[in-house]
């Protein structure tokens, strides 16, 4: 649990921090550490989504696989960002891979133990299905920005 501690003390500024303190506590209550070696396949497109991860360090790759092309990278995540919140949206299908660029520091949260904190407790869904929505709109704006940019 102290390193867990240390974790979330590393990301006050990211995701978490769009929660309540007691809806983050109880998210953090769930987490594990896991250190991975860059390169590595965090999460593949179109698998069943287990996990979400919060970077507490490091840079991950977002990626879509694009037929005719293979994978082209949409967006970045680094320390405070959230990946793999398909696995609490049904059908809890990976939506994008994820790949390490370099060594990374997660915190991962089993989406089945969330999901049932979820059922017993409205606050706590609440709370996170609000931090989703605002992490999903802040990468659809910057996927449109990044759309725009390629059209000039």
């Amino acid at each position: 649990m102290d390193v867990v501690q240390t974790g979330a003390q590393r990301v006050q500024g990211g995701w978490l921090a769009t929660m309540p303190r007691a809806a983050r506590q109880q998210v953090l209550a769930l987490a594990e550490p896991v250190r991975l070696p860059g390169g590595t396949e965090v999460i593949r497109e179109g698998d069943r989504a287990h996990r979400i991860g919060i970077v507490l360090e490091g840079r991950v790759a977002l990626q879509l696989h694009i037929p005719g092309r293979g994978q082209a990278t949409i967006q970045t995540a680094e320390a405070g960002d959230v990946i793999g919140l398909s696995a609490i949206v049904p059908p809890h299908r990976a939506t994008m891979s994820v790949t390490a660029l370099e060594d990374i520091e997660l915190l991962q949260i089993d989406a089945e133990v969330l999901r049932r904190a979820f059922a017993e407790d409205c606050e706590l869904t609440a709370a996170v299905y609000f931090a989703v929505a605002r992490e999903l709109m802040r990468r659809l704006t910057t996927t449109q920005e990044m759309l725009l940019d390629l059209q000039t």
